[in-house]
């Protein structure tokens, strides 16, 4: 769609924060303050009078820097000079003066455009006196940057003061800024220590040296200019006097080392400063908006700038290089802070969300990893302040105040609310944090109140364990295998007449309605059952050729669906490129799915899904569980198709008491209720599994998915304790091994009544010389396990088969269970034959490689080099699944679109493997296998190790 002609962008004030944009009209109206607008003068002064009102609503957009339409009214010379197509005023013809024109026009060459603060009735007769009286300028010519060394022109003696910024100098001492003055009050018994109001326009900025002698001062007007001054703590005495910026400075600091100080503006620079003498040594450009906040790291090394052009840079101070772009949101960057231990960047944005980053290096450029994006709040995240080394506090819009855990982004509560706009979250040591208000109203949290949310934290992303009857051993009503049977009696389609039924039962019934004034047939069942008591229901039906596509869900005494869990929505997306439909477990391509992790749950129409494998590639989307065949669903909800840019969400569950903490997103109440089964493996029949609540007579309600019914739908019911298990299958039984080579075996499991624990297999009698994958083990939550066999060259060769007998261990209901399996592997061992291959030190080819140290979050490069034996062409090594028997959440990262391939006539390769942050620390054994006769590599161990 082509943008209306009549359509104007933003001008750069219209572009700022509504909350900045808010204080920045309130500082500039009070510039004028001096000189009541409403009082036009027999004389009207430009110094006093015109450039004021020049700089609250034209600057902004006709200055120096932004220069749009060419024009600029920065100076009084810039003014009368006017943009190319000629003059806007002409000295005593009020009438005939553009100027004029454009300020009282109502069509759309008004100006300031609409949308934009407007000169009231008697400023613009203060501008048409002034230009009927002649237009003088100036007694001295100056420009408008050039007032800011004349603070006094700019102080205005304002009875309301909004302040813009707060900053803790001691566990008893705040000082705040406001329009320019700072102030320092002692916060117990609110006296005013000391005050100064030597500055030039709003106080954006305020933040303490690291040897707490020196305020860091960051303020100006917009469109005007900005400076950073040095205020003592001790009395407030002006020390230096930052001058370089062309707009309004927002945030300024000192480097911890106390060798640097950075300043960033609305014109889109940052400058360093060394803090010594003042000097401007370089400045950083790079971001396309204003500069909104920054800050260094603790080692003096980097700096990190928060930006209105969506992103947070990554500089290095000495040499004033970047190092990184972090990019991914949708919204300006409105703040930013390190960790203590400078290992994670932690940002908030105007789109509601606080995102983490990985440092990897800070010595050269480099990617480092967002690991967690969290919507936070209802609003723009308009303050971060770490707390110790483990916590986060963030203020909002919205005008909460929530703490965060710095290692996972999860909530741990609301510490508190304000009435006006908080504008600063002061805290110093361990001491109580202070929150500052837009109207100076303040409030205090204590470190207790943090301290008690400590182990509050709501539950993250787990699925639902599986109960087994001995964990609640006294739920048992009868032995399990004594199961009483019914038959369905009609009428049982009301909660008075429903069958009675003691559990664990089997049920013979019939969706069918008893006369034809009944359009739907349902049947009720009636049950008692105790808090914790796991059951799990199941429908036989279309199995069995039955019509039926059964519906189940639980009811309570009166009738209304039982409450399973509740989601609450801590991300939004939707689905690009294509919708899916109910089986599809690939290509689940969704928006901003940089922000999403493995395991997260996406919520969609209903629908919960588990994230199990990354877009490899730009024509590729996420894979969902189990990883091959249909997608499983969570919490029993059923599979339903969806369309091109449906909404969906990442979700997490929320604990049966917590209060959900307001984010903007909303929260999904999840019933006791299923249609297909969400295991994908009775069909269109139906599995629920349900814990009561509490103590209680609930209602199982058994009807067709469509309203229908007949004599040909029947049903089979049974009601019993869940009964956790598994089986195997070996899915290639026979391998036939070359000396020098390897070949793969791989097992798959049938997981039963949610076991969901590892499953070890072992192999047992393995022949000298040969190195395996042993034992293979199924990680927990996944379904299936591949490992490689190799034949070293001490390996003898043996024709005739040998059988290798494979013992399977896992845990159920606690206790160790170990079985043999019927089935064995038969291996024969050959001649050396075909391709050949191994894996080498990504920089020395002669060293093969036995094992790779990696971390969580973090990639790691080794080498495959070939023995051609023959064979011509490119060698392939798969493509998403190229890296075998890794763990899962652990990849071979450079695949392309072509995958891990050799090309014709080369002989090495390099790669990457990454690991995501779920990777648990420990030792796996993978190798790589090429598709050109499926060969493999020897087992490699990759050692997986969490960084200090």
């Amino acid at each position: 769609m082509q943008p209306s002609p009549h359509h104007r962008p933003l001008c750069p004030l219209q572009q700022r924060p509504l909350q900045q944009r808010a204080l920045l009209f309130l500082c500039l109206a009070g510039v004028c303050l001096a000189n009541p607008r409403s009082a036009i003068a027999e004389d009207v002064n430009y110094q006093s009078q015109i450039a004021p009102l020049l700089t609250t609503y034209c600057a902004g957009c006709h200055n120096d820097t932004d220069f749009e339409a060419e024009f600029s009214v920065s100076s009084y010379a810039a003014l009368m000079k006017g943009p190319p197509q000629g003059a806007v005023v002409t000295a005593g013809a009020a009438e005939s003066s553009r100027l004029l024109q454009l300020l009282t026009a109502s069509d759309d060459s008004m100006m300031p455009p609409e949308g934009e603060p407007r000169p009231s009735a008697d400023e613009i007769a203060i501008i048409q006196k002034w230009i009927e009286s002649g237009a003088a300028g100036p007694a001295q010519a100056m420009s408008l940057n050039e007032r800011l060394k004349s603070p006094q022109l700019l102080a205005a003696p304002v009875e309301r003061h909004y302040v813009g910024a707060a900053c803790m100098i001691s566990d008893q001492l705040l000082a705040t800024g406001s329009l320019g003055r700072v102030q320092v009050r002692n916060v117990s018994t609110n006296e005013v220590v000391w005050e100064t109001a030597e500055l030039p326009g709003k106080v954006n900025s305020l933040r303490l040296s690291p040897d707490g002698k020196w305020l860091i001062v960051g303020g100006g007007v917009a469109g005007l200019g900005g400076e950073v001054t040095l205020l003592d703590t001790q009395d407030g005495k002006l020390a230096q006097r930052l001058l370089g910026h062309a707009d309004a400075v927002y945030c300024a600091s000192m480097s911890p080392d106390g060798k640097w100080i950075a300043s960033g503006s609305y014109d889109r620079k940052i400058i360093l400063w060394e803090a010594a003498n003042g000097t401007a040594v370089r400045e950083l450009t790079g971001h396309n908006g204003p500069i909104y906040d920054l800050d260094f790291d603790p080692s003096s090394q980097a700096l990190a700038t928060a930006s209105g052009d969506q992103t947070i840079k990554l500089w290095n101070v000495n040499t004033g290089g970047r190092l990184d772009t972090f990019g991914q949101p949708e919204g300006e960057m409105l703040c930013v802070r390190f960790s203590a231990d400078g290992q994670a960047v932690f940002a908030g944005s105007a789109d509601r969300q606080i995102r983490k980053w990985q440092i990897v290096a800070l010595d050269k450029p480099t990617i480092n990893p967002m690991t967690i994006a969290r919507f936070a709040h209802e609003s723009e995240v308009l303050q971060l302040q770490p707390v110790g080394n483990d916590r986060l506090i963030s203020s909002s819009r919205d005008r909460k105040i929530k703490l965060w855990s710095m290692a996972t982004l999860e909530p741990l509560g609301i510490l508190g609310e304000t009435i006006d706009l908080p504008v600063a979250v002061c805290g110093f040591g361990d001491s109580a944090v202070q929150v500052v208000e837009l109207t100076g109203r303040r409030q205090r949290i204590a470190p207790d109140a943090w301290s008690q949310l400590k182990t509050g934290t709501p539950g993250g992303n787990q699925p639902l364990a599986a109960t087994t009857a001995e964990s609640h051993p006294k739920a048992l009503q009868r032995n399990p295998s004594e199961a009483a049977t019914y038959n369905d009696a009609e009428p049982n389609d009301a909660l008075a007449t429903a069958t009675a039924i003691e559990l664990p039962a089997e049920v013979s019934g019939l969706i069918a309605p008893s006369n034809i004034a009944i359009k739907e047939d349902i049947d009720l069942y009636r049950f008692e059952a105790r808090a914790g008591q796991p059951w799990i229901f199941e429908i036989k039906a279309a199995r069995d050729q039955s019509k039926l596509d059964s519906r189940l869900d639980v009811l309570d005494e009166t009738g209304a669906a039982v409450l399973r869990t509740r989601l609450q929505a801590v991300r939004e997306t939707y689905f690009t490129f294509r919708g899916k439909d109910s089986n599809t477990i690939d290509d689940f391509r969704l928006h901003k799915w940089e922000d999403m992790e493995l395991d997260e749950y996406l919520f969609a129409n209903g629908e919960v899904v588990r994230l199990w494998l990354y877009p490899r590639g730009p024509d590729s989307g996420f894979k969902v569980y189990p990883g091959a065949g249909s997608r499983v669903n969570y919490y029993d909800t059923t599979p339903v198709a969806h369309a091109l840019g449906q909404p969906a969400y990442i979700v997490r569950e929320l604990k049966p008491d917590e209060t959900p903490l307001p984010n903007g997103l909303p929260t999904f109440p999840i019933y006791f209720e299923n249609d297909d089964d969400s295991q994908r493996r009775y069909g269109s029949d139906s599995r629920l599994t349900f814990t009561a609540p509490q103590d209680a007579t609930y209602y199982l309600r058994v009807r067709d998915a469509r309203g229908f019914g007949g004599p040909d739908f029947p049903y089979q019911l049974s009601a019993r304790i869940p009964r956790p298990d598994f089986s195997l299958a070996i899915n290639t039984a026979k391998l036939e091994i070359p000396l020098k080579s390897g070949r793969e075996w791989s097992v798959t499991a049938n997981r039963l009544d949610g076991l969901d624990g590892p499953i070890s297999i072992e192999l047992k009698g393995l022949p000298a010389g040969l190195v395996a994958t042993n034992p293979l083990v199924i990680e927990a939550g996944q379904i299936s396990a591949t490992g490689t066999i190799y034949a070293t060259d001490e390996t003898v060769a043996q024709p005739e088969p040998v059988r290798l007998v494979m013992t399977a261990t896992t845990s159920i209901a606690g206790e160790v269970v170990t079985r043999e399996l019927a089935e064995q592997l038969e291996l024969s061992i050959l001649p050396p034959q075909g391709l050949r291959f191994e894996v080498v030190d990504a920089t020395d080819s002669s060293k093969p490689l036995q094992e790779l140290t990696i971390h969580p979050g973090e990639t790691t490069t080794a080498r495959i080099v070939l023995e051609r034996k023959g064979v011509e062409g490119p060698i392939s090594f798969g493509n998403e699944d190229s890296g075998r028997g890794l763990p899962h959440g652990a990849f071979i990262d450079n695949i392309g679109l072509n995958g891990l391939l050799i090309p014709a006539e080369q002989n090495e390769r390099e790669f990457f493997i990454t690991a995501a942050p779920k990777v648990a620390p420990g030792r796996y054994p993978f190798h790589l296998r090429s598709t050109n006769g499926n060969p493999t590599s020897r087992p490699i161990w990759l050692n997986v190790i969490q960084r200090e």
